[in-house]
């Protein structure tokens, strides 16, 4: 068994360009933006901006991996 840690950082140049993508419903994430109503949806993304400003700014994203083999 290889256990490995993949790490991506992803640019944004602004808030709008990395929240956008959650407005359209896709994934378990955007799932969720949709169905809050406008103002939950509008505190999630006032918190969101709170803590990642108006950019640029980079997010970065761990998946860990294994492979094994029988």
């Amino acid at each position: 068994m290889v256990e490995d840690a993949i790490t991506i950082d992803v640019p944004h140049p602004s808030f709008e360009e990395w929240w956008e993508p959650y407005t359209f419903g896709v994934g378990p994430a955007g799932d969720y933006v949709q169905r809050l109503d406008d103002e939950g949806r509008g505190r999630l993304e006032t918190v969101a901006r709170e803590r990642l400003g108006d950019g640029p700014f980079t997010v970065t994203a761990t998946a860990w991996a294994a492979r094994g083999t029988v």
